[in-house]
């Protein structure tokens, strides 16, 4: 066997009580615009030209033993539980994990957006001090990208993940934004395009001048994803978003702008438009496929469908990355090769339902649909063919086609000019 071989626990699985919230759901806490108000102008900070970057010997880094703790950062409800016999909720991967290596993890949901969790790590950083944590889960853009240009995650010692060089899916080892998965290790991936609430349109929605169409959208019914909408514009105009400029960046702000005059537009969200969504406030919104396949398979939300255009949509990656300074980065490496492991992986995907870099899960997700019909679960049953045969969770090389990687940024002039033309539409 490639990795351990118990299965997930079905009977456990089946008594945990999902909620709305999914890893793109941001929890909302008291203090968070005082956050976001300290971590905007700490990044910049973290691009300046003076910051010394730091250089790392991977070989160096990860030699030695992996300590008997290990401290895990991700994003809520962003992984596999269960319940054991007495009702307690653990976390099967991890508790496998410690069972096959004797490392015990401390696993928090500590992260709910990209920046503000950099803007808390950065301090330690700059000052070469461990961060508290081991293994993080940071999105592909401009953190990471930071992140990486000064040293501030450890390059991984590649020759010591042989379960992700057996089981990763080809793009995960060797990615756009990381080539060679040099620093980091793809965690869950999904997709940004329309979620459409039929109760509420006149007319299909097919296409991104659908998202300003009066006669079939109700005033104020639509919402946009202000990460994301430059990208998913760019790509629905006929932009290359990877390689888009300036001059193509303004014709999507163009468009942005045009449709915000319409009166369409409800919100430009950060997080979160996934209770306006299941609310009915919303008759279409940009969206990320793992809540619309949750609300619209597992929810019961049976009214809502996720609709990519045929000129495409765009695609995210959330990656396992070593903060510098980690004290158990040998551990941490163990960490993130072992959710390689197919069994693994397909715990994890089952719950979190976004799309897994690991090779083989589509077939485990059909074996665990037989084995909870023979056990009369059938609804259960239902839902996880649903999931395994759904183009937001395997997708086909077809519906890849018209997928594309959003704009990397790499300089802070780059990123002011980009925030220049797109900010000021979401902050009208």
């Amino acid at each position: 066997m490639d990795g351990p071989d118990d299965r997930p626990d079905l009977d456990s699985i089946r008594e945990v009580m999902r909620t709305g919230l999914t890893r793109r759901r941001f929890l909302k806490a008291a203090g968070m615009g005082a956050a976001v108000g300290i971590a905007a102008p700490s990044l910049l900070a973290a691009c300046g030209g003076e910051a010394e970057t730091k250089t790392w010997d991977p070989t160096e880094v990860f030699s030695g033993e992996p300590a008997g703790t290990l401290n895990f950062a991700n994003w809520p409800l962003y992984i596999d539980k269960a319940k054991d016999s007495e009702g307690n909720v653990f976390y099967p991967s991890l508790k496998k994990f410690g069972q096959a290596t004797g490392i015990d993890v401390t696993y928090k949901e500590a992260i709910q957006d990209n920046p503000i969790f950099f803007g808390k790590i950065q301090p330690q950083l700059e000052a070469g001090q461990p961060t508290g944590w081991d293994l993080i889960v940071m999105s592909n853009g401009w953190e990471f990208w930071v992140m990486v240009q000064r040293g501030w995650v450890y390059p991984l010692d590649t020759s010591k993940r042989p379960t992700f060089d057996k089981h990763a899916v080809d793009w995960a080892k060797d990615p756009m934004f990381d080539p060679g998965a040099k620093h980091s290790m793809a965690y869950q991936w999904g997709l940004t395009s329309i979620a459409v609430n039929h109760d509420l349109v006149s007319a299909p929605i097919t296409k991104l001048d659908d998202l300003m169409d009066t006669k079939k959208l109700p005033p104020h019914s639509v919402g946009m994803l202000k990460d994301d909408m430059a990208d998913f514009v760019m790509q629905n105009l006929g932009i290359d978003p990877p390689t888009s400029q300036p001059p193509e960046w303004k014709e999507a702000a163009a468009w942005l702008t045009k449709q915000r005059d319409t009166g369409l537009v409800r919100q430009y969200y950060s997080q979160g438009y996934a209770d306006d969504m299941t609310a009915g406030n919303l008759a279409a919104t940009l969206s990320w496929s793992g809540d619309v396949l949750f609300y619209a398979v597992w929810g019961g939300y049976s009214n809502l469908e996720f609709i990519v255009p045929e000129a495409g949509c765009v695609r995210w990656v959330d990656n396992m990355m070593i903060p510098a300074y980690a004290e158990n980065p040998v551990g941490a490496l163990e960490l993130a090769d072992f959710f390689y492991h197919p069994d693994i992986a397909t715990g994890l995907q089952e719950w979190v339902l976004y799309m897994s870099p690991v090779d083989g899960t589509q077939e485990r997700f059909l074996e665990d649909a037989a084995a909870a019909e023979e056990r009369g679960w059938k609804g259960y049953a239902n839902k996880l063919y649903t999931s395994a045969k759904s183009d937001l969770l395997f997708p086909s090389p077809e519906f890849m086609q018209n997928v594309s990687w959003m704009r990397q940024l790499t300089t802070q002039e780059e990123k002011d000019e980009w925030d220049s033309i797109f900010e000021p539409i979401s902050a009208h």
